[in-house]
């Protein structure tokens, strides 16, 4: 039964209609729309007040009250006034295997947005003792930022109930996102800005050329088919088969504490360091070519408000990187952190108003592209849970969009660095991943070792 609609309903923002424009490229599986999390602590949760907790966060972030429907053909959204869960599932698991089988399956299952469900909470104990908290929310609700939003803010809330402990401040509210998200884009001048600034930015070396996980074997075979040894583009559009396999891999924890070092004695993030070994180790494999091209998922919260805000802001940007084999490690990192702070000065042009410019300048079909991958780090540290101890577990959807998404963080638990591929299993395989993980860490080995040995010889050593 469909709540009333009592308050204002909003189009979708740019955001999130790049969520729903993932669903034409899986014509069958919208799990590709969603986010499965969860969170493992050894801290005891009584359960019942947890539950109180999660009631109380529903009122405090209002995403969690956003409900959607379909208008005329486009999804519409409103604000529900109250909302509340009872009864949450409590399962207990008997081994780690059984806990993945069981949660992948429900991340597995589509969410039905347009029936009043937009995220789904599970309780659970694992097998080694420790309590989780598990969610499956719909990608127009949260991004992964907001996902870390709520689960901060849960456990702050209930170390409120539990303990005593002062309320956590205000959360932002998602709805005053969606205005400002709203009349950005409704500006023409807004979009003809950024579409030059785009513009200029992607042509000014020229065509960027697809390097990819697996070797030059996809150009190679694009370039023959269209009877062109010039195109630096691969056709790799396939919504039909789109399973795709999630390989998780940990660099060992001497070398992750050597990276985690070199990042805090450098003021370093991981998105550009571990970004940029993936590129190096790329230029490797597909001819030592060293002109790169990521789109890099961007959490796109600027002020305090939008900081403690659930909601979806997330877009992709793109981040191309053009190196010299003369270049140091040094060098390249100042490169690469030159081109984030342009995508975060231009990252409010809409995501599909960039792949129609791109398709524009460079007579792209839409089954074509040249970016290697989408790529996210999260930025988890200690403290980012409300400082209770925690393990951050994502889960496989099975399906996926996009031919790579790469995502990577620190394990707060153990001390290490962990990456993450989902890979549609047509296109990358698992020994594409096993080379992939490899080579990155033996660039990250050498150039920590001498932070001013060039791009050059590090291509040479790997």
């Amino acid at each position: 039964m469909k709540e009333p609609i009592t308050g204002p309903v909003y189009d979708l923002t740019p955001a999130q209609d790049m969520i729903q424009y993932m669903l034409k490229y899986s014509f069958f599986h919208k799990q590709v729309t969603q986010i499965p999390e969860s969170i493992l602590t050894e801290k005891e949760i009584d359960f019942k007040l947890m539950e109180q907790a999660i009631n109380i966060e529903i009122e405090r972030n209002d995403c969690m009250r956003l409900r959607f429907f379909k208008e005329k053909g486009k999804i519409k959204q409103y604000f529900l006034e109250h909302y509340e869960v009872h009864d949450i599932p409590v399962l207990k698991f008997n081994s780690m295997e059984e806990q993945i089988e069981v949660l992948t399956a429900d991340a597995q299952t589509p969410i039905r947005m347009l029936k009043g469900e937009t995220y789904r909470l599970k309780f659970f104990r694992a097998a080694d003792g420790r309590y989780g908290i598990y969610i499956c929310v719909h990608h127009l609700v949260m991004d992964n930022a907001a996902c870390m939003v709520f689960f901060n803010d849960l456990l702050a809330v209930y170390d409120h109930l539990k303990d005593g402990a002062p309320m956590p401040k205000e959360l932002g509210k998602y709805e005053d996102g969606i205005k400002k998200e709203l009349a950005w884009i409704a500006n023409p001048e807004n979009l003809a800005q950024e579409e030059k600034a785009y513009a200029e930015y992607i042509t000014k070396d020229g065509e960027p050329t697809y390097l990819g996980v697996e070797g030059p074997k996809f150009l190679d075979a694009e370039r023959a088919k269209k009877k062109d040894p010039n195109i630096k583009y691969v056709s790799l559009f396939d919504p039909i088969h789109d399973k795709a396999a999630f390989t998780k891999k940990v660099i060992p924890y001497e070398d992750s504490q050597k990276i985690i070092k070199f990042m805090d004695e450098n003021a370093v993030g991981g998105e550009c360091l571990i970004q940029l070994a993936m590129r190096i180790f790329l230029a490797k494999i597909n001819n030592r070519i060293l002109d790169s091209y990521f789109i890099t998922l961007c959490p796109r919260r600027r002020t305090r408000a939008e900081k403690r805000s659930g909601g979806t802001y997330a877009v992709p940007l793109p981040w191309r990187m053009v190196l010299e084999e003369s270049d140091t490690f040094m060098d390249a990192i100042g490169k690469i952190s030159e081109q984030q702070h342009w995508a975060f000065r231009h990252m409010d042009y809409p995501y599909l108003e960039y792949r129609n410019l791109q398709r524009k300048l460079f007579n792209y079909s839409a089954a074509a592209a040249s970016s290697t991958m989408m790529f996210s780090w999260f930025p988890l540290e200690d403290g980012t849970m409300n400082h209770w101890d925690y393990e951050f577990i994502g889960y496989g959807i099975g399906r996926y969009v996009m031919v790579l998404y790469t995502f990577a963080m620190k394990d707060v638990k153990n001390g290490t660095i962990k990456i993450t591929y989902q890979h549609r299993t047509k296109f990358i395989s698992v020994e594409d991943i096993d080379r992939m993980q490899a080579g990155t860490e033996k660039v990250l080995r050498l150039a920590l070792e001498n932070p001013n040995r060039t791009v050059g010889d590090i291509l040479d050593n790997i």
